[in-house]
C-alpha cells in the first residue's frame, strides 16, 4: 500500500500529479484546501493537497483484510458504496475515477461526510453523466438515417418512430432502406408499413437512393434505415456516406444505434467504425434485456455525443422513450428499467 499527498493550484492539475506518480488506477482519498507551506502560508495562500493510495481493494469482504492496520473502506464507505455499485452496472474504470474525485469535491474533501453516501449528490453526479439530447423531434421536415452494426434493432426502431410521428404527431411519414442484404427485410418493412399506413421505398444504390430523396421532398418525416454490416466492414461504411451526402446537412439527423446489452470494448469499437459518419446522436436499444446499466453513462462519455431515444422492448407502436438526463439517472440508480 502506497499513501502519498500531492499538491497543486486546482483540483484537475493535483489529479494529473496523483495519475503521473501513482497510476490510473490511484485512489483519491481526501480532498482539501490547505494552507502554503511557508512565507507564503503565513500571508494567507493556499493550494489543493490530496490524499492518494495505490493497490487499495475495494472489493467487498467478509471479514476486515487490514492494508495497512485498519480497513481504509470502513475509514471512507462512502468511496466503498460509489466504487462497488458502479462496478456492478459495469461502468468503465476511468468514469469511476472521474465519479469519485466529483464525489470528494462536492462534499469538500471532508472525511466525516465520508462515512455515509449522499445518494442525493451521487445522483447528481450520474444525472451529469447521462448527456441527453434536448430537441429530438424538431420543428418542420427533417430526415434522419439510422445507423450501427447489425442485430441493434434499427428496424425495429425506426417503426416505433414512424408510429409514434404518425400516430401521435400527425406527421406524414415515410420509410426508405438501403437494406438490400437481409434476406426479407424489405417484405417484412412492407408488411409493418401496410398495417402502420406509413409508405416504404426501397433503394439498391445510391443513384436510386438520391432520385428517391427528391421524389419524397414533400415528405415531413423520411426515416432511413440501413443495412447491418460487421464494424470491420470500412467499403460498407464508406457507401453509407455516399448515401448521406445525397440529404443537405441542415435536415438530416444521424442516429448511431448502440445496443445496451453489448459490452463496452466491442461499443467502443463500433464508434470508432462510424464516427466517419458524423453521428449526431445515440440512440440505446434493447434496455430491457439488459442485466446492468453503466453503458447508459459509458456511451455518452466515450462518445460525446447525447442519447436521443432509449427502447425498452418489442412493441409497434410503443416500447420507445425520449432519453431524459433525469429519469435515465433514476433508472440507473434504482436498476427499475420500468421507472415510470
Amino acid at each position: 500500500m502506497i499513501v502519498k499527498k500531492f499538491y497543486g493550484k486546482t483540483v484537475e492539475e493535483t489529479i494529473k500529479k496523483v495519475k503521473d506518480s501513482l497510476g490510473e488506477d490511484a485512489t483519491l482519498l481526501l480532498v482539501q484546501r490547505v494552507k502554503k507551506k511557508g512565507f507564503r502560508g503565513l500571508l494567507g495562500a493556499t493550494e489543493i493537497e490530496i490524499t492518494a493510495a495505490k493497490e487499495i481493494s475495494f472489493e467487498i469482504q467478509e471479514k476486515v483484510v487490514p492494508p495497512y492496520g485498519e480497513d481504509v473502506t470502513l475509514e471512507l464507505p462512502a468511496l466503498y458504496k460509489i466504487k462497488k455499485f458502479l462496478k456492478d452496472e459495469e461502468v468503465d474504470d476511468e468514469i469511476i475515477n472521474n465519479v469519485i474525485s466529483s464525489y470528494i469535491e462536492a462534499i469538500g474533501g471532508n472525511r466525516l461526510k465520508l462515512q455515509e453516501l449522499d445518494m442525493n449528490i451521487f445522483e447528481s453526479l450520474i444525472k451529469g453523466l447521462i448527456r441527453t439530447e434536448k430537441d429530438q423531434s424538431p420543428i418542420g421536415k427533417f430526415r434522419a438515417i439510422f445507423i450501427g452494426p447489425p442485430g441493434v434493432g434499427k428496424t425495429t426502431t425506426i417503426l416505433k418512430l414512424a408510429s409514434y410521428y404518425t400516430l401521435e404527431e400527425n406527421r406524414d411519414v415515410v420509410i426508405v432502406t438501403t437494406d438490400i442484404y437481409r434476406s426479407g427485410a424489405i417484405e417484412q418493412l412492407k408488411i409493418y408499413g401496410r398495417i402502420l399506413n406509413i409508405p416504404i421505398e426501397a433503394a439498391f444504390n445510391v443513384r436510386e437512393f438520391e432520385r428517391i430523396i427528391r421524389k419524397l421532398e414533400s415528405k415531413d418525416v423520411i426515416l432511413i434505415d440501413s443495412a447491418g454490416r460487421s464494424k470491420r466492414d470500412i467499403e460498407y461504411v464508406e457507401l453509407l456516406r455516399k448515401f448521406i451526402y445525397t440529404i443537405p446537412a441542415q435536415k438530416l439527423k444521424t442516429y448511431l444505434v448502440i445496443s445496451a446489452i453489448d459490452n463496452f470494448k466491442y461499443i467502443k469499437e463500433v464508434y470508432e467504425t462510424y464516427k466517419v459518419l458524423y453521428p449526431t446522436s445515440i440512440i440505446v436499444s434493447k434496455l430491457d434485456e439488459s442485466v446492468s446499466f453503466g453503458n447508459l453513462i459509458n456511451i455518452p462519455f466515450y462518445t460525446k455525443l447525447p442519447i436521443s431515444y432509449i427502447t425498452n422492448g418489442q412493441n409497434i407502436p410503443g416500447d420507445i422513450e425520449v432519453a431524459k438526463s433525469d429519469k435515465l439517472a433514476s433508472l440507473f440508480i434504482k436498476k427499475d428499467v420500468n421507472l415510470k
